[in-house]
């Protein structure tokens, strides 16, 4: 994907987005890195940053604040954290122009590189890892996307080769319930790896990070959330049943528990704030990944949505003729988990 033109760039607020594929050393353990840039124009802008199925590794420079949207108290954004597969929404005000450069880990690889586990809100990198911290945020700082990219992976790199280990029984069944959008049960896991569910419980936790049960209802809740905002209208009785919730209604209570608000109340957002005209819908909904539906991806989860717009994601409203605004917007292209 190109940087946004000229034409952009003289707006009062636009915003870029850009993915890259890891070294395929890493693959198994990193999805993807993303780069944001932003201008919010006059005054500030707020987002809101819905749970996600990853755990998220980003470089920031500009300025921004974060907290909980419940309590309104907010604290500066870190310079370099890592953070994810939260149970509530986050809220970020910005201002100004602001540079992230970030990488999508799968909970196994937070957990084996850095030792996440689920208990872990925040993680702010500096007191552990300031040399390269302040490296990647400086090259940031001069917009120097190429150089931050280039020493944020040697560092991943010697991380994985200090710290990385072979997939065991957990990792294994976590890639299976990626696979099938959350839907596998702990049993039918547990019976297919020869296990019993007690004993796949425990590996889960211990390598993962997480509970299974949890993970799912983090797989889930994205896939609820990408799937209405590509396709607002999307009937929720039909998609309750493909991704095993027991009714509409269990599929509303998730949604809400999760994102603070309701299906509905989202997809009037998506309509009338972000979308514009239905023929850019339909010209959207030609280039996603719901055409690609299946056991091999994942679905069009959102790394760039975490960064404008309702998706993981903000209550900002970016120009919608903006060819770079879509994956910003929570569009991503579909993705295999690792194969183990």
């Amino acid at each position: 994907m190109t940087d946004a033109g000229g034409a952009a760039a003289c707006d009062p607020a636009w915003v870029t987005y850009r993915e890259f594929t890891p070294d395929s050393r890493l693959q198994g353990l990193v999805r993807l890195y993303w780069e944001v840039e932003e201008n919010h124009g006059p005054g500030e802008e707020e987002h809101r940053f819905m749970p996600e199925r990853s755990v998220r590794l980003t470089f920031y420079a500009g300025e921004s604040w974060h907290g909980s949207p419940v309590t309104g108290e907010l604290g500066p954004m870190p310079a370099a954290s890592l953070f994810g597969m939260t149970l509530a929404p986050l809220r970020v005000v910005s201002r100004g122009h602001t540079c992230a450069l970030g990488v999508e880990l799968y909970p196994w690889g937070a957990r084996q590189l850095f030792g996440w586990d689920i208990g872990t809100a925040s993680l702010d990198l500096l007191p552990e890892y300031g040399g390269v911290s302040r490296e990647v945020c400086g090259l940031l700082d001069v917009q120097d996307w190429a150089g931050a990219r280039a020493r944020l992976e040697v560092w991943l790199l010697a991380l994985h080769g200090e710290r990385a280990r072979e997939a065991g029984v957990g990792v294994q069944a976590a890639t299976q319930l990626y696979r099938s959008l959350g839907t596998l049960r702990i049993g039918g896991l547990a019976a297919e790896l020869e296990l019993s569910p007690r004993q796949l419980e425990r590996a889960f936790r211990e390598e993962v990070g997480v509970t299974a049960k949890t993970l799912a209802r983090l797989i889930r809740f994205e896939e609820v959330h990408n799937r209405l905002w590509l396709r607002p209208t999307t009937p929720l009785a039909p998609l309750a049943y493909a991704l095993g919730f027991s009714d509409q209604a269990h599929l509303t209570r998730e949604f809400r528990a999760l994102s603070h608000m309701t299906p509905r109340a989202f997809t009037h957002f998506v309509r009338q704030h972000l979308y514009g005209e239905r023929a850019e819908i339909e010209s959207r909904l030609q280039h996603s990944a719901l055409d690609h539906w299946g056991p091999d991806h994942w679905g069009p989860d959102h790394s760039g949505l975490d960064h404008s717009g309702l998706t993981g994601h903000g209550l900002a409203n970016p120009r919608a003729g903006d060819p770079q605004v879509g994956p910003a917007q929570g569009f991503r292209s579909a993705a295999s988990p690792p194969m183990l």
